[in-house]
């Protein structure tokens, strides 16, 4: 199955930071493709952070596929569609695994100059299974009562999320300890698990986070009348 994409580089660019990079954990080291014959799904996680991103395919079809893309090939990927270049359409060839091929292949063409990668299949079929994790975030009301924690580092990963400058992040959270839901648009979602911290009570407020102890160490500063000011004046 063909599938032809205008926007590849926007892919890689958006599910980039969520790529794993424990080598121990090889299935998590790449981005993966799923095509279903109406959409091309595109995903990366490295378990802190989930995305994925869909297109919707030019034409339906009775194909179905599923590949790897590792990190390792994603240089190669750059260089055959430079962002820097006009938006050019790639086409994405899947070849299903043979005995002489066992990990299957992707081709990528830009109609001029092709690629070919390995499409990993048995990496593929062993990636975590994303439908049942967004569906239940997704389903989800809003009930964030409590104050949460997220990695800074994490919640930067998502400036990569929007197609443009101007389209907003919307998140929400089912609780403190549940992910953290961003969406950009209407074809990207993403999934960011809090940060569990020591709420034990009595511990020592620079050791807590929570609005309790926030409004304890904050309370003076922000009450604090200003002090009337002295200006000097000519003799």
């Amino acid at each position: 199955m063909s599938v032809t994409l205008p926007d590849l580089p926007t892919i890689i660019r958006q599910l980039t930071p969520h790529i794993g990079t424990d080598e121990t954990l090889p299935v998590l080291n790449g981005i993966y493709l799923e095509a279903t014959g109406t959409h091309l799904y595109a995903c990366a996680t490295d378990r802190y952070t989930f995305a994925l991103t869909r297109r919707k395919a030019p034409e339906t079809t009775q194909d179905t596929w599923s590949a790897v893309i590792a990190r390792t090939d994603l240089t190669a990927l750059r260089a055959l569609c430079p962002t820097r270049r006009h938006a050019a359409e790639l086409t994405l060839t899947h070849d299903r695994p043979t005995t002489r091929t066992p990990d299957g292949s992707l081709t990528v063409s830009d109609g001029t100059r092709s690629l070919r990668l390995s499409a990993n299949a048995p990496l593929a079929g062993h990636f975590p299974k994303w439908r049942p994790l967004f569906a239940t975030a997704l389903a989800a009301e809003p009930q964030l009562t409590e104050e949460a924690h997220y990695s800074a580092a994490f919640l930067a990963r998502w400036a990569h999320a929007p197609t443009n400058r101007y389209e907003p992040l919307t998140t929400w959270s089912a609780g403190p300890r549940k992910p953290l839901l961003v969406a950009a648009g209407h074809d990207f979602l993403g999934l960011q698990m809090p940060i569990r911290h020591d709420d034990r009570p009595g511990a020592p407020d620079d050791e807590r986070h929570d609005r309790t102890a926030l409004r304890t160490t904050w309370t003076d500063t922000l009450n604090a009348i200003a002090a009337t000011s002295r200006h000097l004046t000519a003799a």
